[in-house]
């Protein structure tokens, strides 16, 4: 009898094979219903942040050219940050926003001339300060805003004389003027050639700086897209050309443009940004399809 009533006992004390199969299947139900809202609330948080970010941008662009009377750009493009020697794992969408300093009046070699901008009063002149080998890696990006792209260049301005030839050149007439020559200075970017050159080939201006092209600087740091979404027009080389979004001082825009961000994994969707020519409104969809 008290063998019996032992075996009773246990029995009712334990679970059976059935009943633990049960709540390990209810457990695994549960953990793929968590696991699967947390991606999914992860990848809604990467989409409100992508567009956020982008579009307050646009916004402190245009802003920013009326109040500053300039003309303000976002340039977008594909940062190749050159992790990868294919490129395909180190591009990095990014976004940048450039204030207009002058216009380029002509090109020598590897120098960009611009013979018109006081451009001292915004460059140190000759580099100085900066001498010997960490002078010369010291780096700024010269942007071009009219094509998308830019230059690593010296953060300083030379003034020269004698360097511009050329009958299109302003300088060259000038200095040609009867009775009384003139003998003008320019200021002059040099190419950063120490900076390494394993990002430059995507970062040229399409068919490279050309008389006219005007160019800036960067305005605010650049910025880049949630990991896991693109630029569709870009997709993820690194071999097309920017995109430039410029705001004229009257807060217009240059030309009407359309932006779309797709995301790289199923289902792929995506959402458009549009930016009006005539007044320059940003307008977007909250729905992403």
């Amino acid at each position: 009898m008290m063998k019996e009533a032992h075996k009773a006992d246990r029995r009712r004390s334990g679970f059976s094979l059935l009943e633990l199969l049960a709540v390990m299947s209810i457990m695994a139900m549960l953990s793929t219903v968590a696991v699967t809202g947390y991606f999914s609330a992860v990848r809604g948080m990467a989409r409100r942040s992508a567009v956020k970010h982008l579009v307050n941008t646009l916004v402190l662009a245009r802003q920013r050219a009326c109040l500053e009377g300039a003309r303000i750009s976002v340039m977008l493009y594909n940062e190749n940050t050159g992790d990868d020697e294919q490129g395909s794992a180190a591009v990095v969408p990014s976004y940048v926003v450039c204030k207009e300093i002058g216009t380029i009046s002509n090109i020598s070699g590897d120098r960009l001339i611009d013979e018109f901008e006081t451009l001292g009063k915004f460059f140190d002149l000759g580099g100085q300060a900066m001498s010997g080998s960490m002078g010369e890696m010291l780096s700024m990006r010269l942007y071009n805003m009219t094509v998308g792209g830019w230059w690593e260049v010296k953060p300083w301005v030379e003034e020269k004389y004698g360097l511009v030839t050329g009958r299109d050149s302003a300088y060259d007439l000038a200095r040609n003027l009867t009775p009384k020559p003139y003998d003008l200075p320019v200021y002059v970017f040099t190419k950063n050639q120490q900076v390494t050159s394993q990002r430059r080939p995507a970062n040229e201006p399409p068919g490279g700086w050309r008389v006219g092209h005007s160019y800036g600087i960067e305005a605010v740091p650049v910025n880049s897209l949630p990991r896991g979404i693109l630029f569709d027009d870009l997709d993820e080389r690194v071999d097309r050309p920017a995109i430039c979004i410029t705001f004229r001082p009257d807060g217009s825009a240059e030309q009407a443009e359309t932006v779309r961000l797709v995301e790289k994994n199923p289902p792929k969707r995506g959402l458009s940004i549009s930016v009006s020519r005539n007044d320059g409104t940003i307008k977007y969809s909250e729905q992403w399809k």
